[in-house]
């Protein structure tokens, strides 16, 4: 059940991280594009994170 759990959460983060970098590429301004590359970032750690204890 662990696995099932964390392998949602990793398709969660995975998914998130996609969309931010979409956002990113589409993004003008130069301050919510650092805010996006921090979502960016978290969610990709978090993503890492949840691949690794699989």
């Amino acid at each position: 059940m662990k696995k099932f759990v964390y392998k949602v959460k990793y398709y969660w983060h995975s998914l998130q991280f996609k969309k931010n970098k979409v956002l990113f590429e589409d993004c003008l301004s130069e301050d919510l594009k650092t805010d996006i590359k921090s979502r960016m970032q978290y969610h990709e750690r978090a993503a890492i994170n949840y691949i690794a204890k699989r």
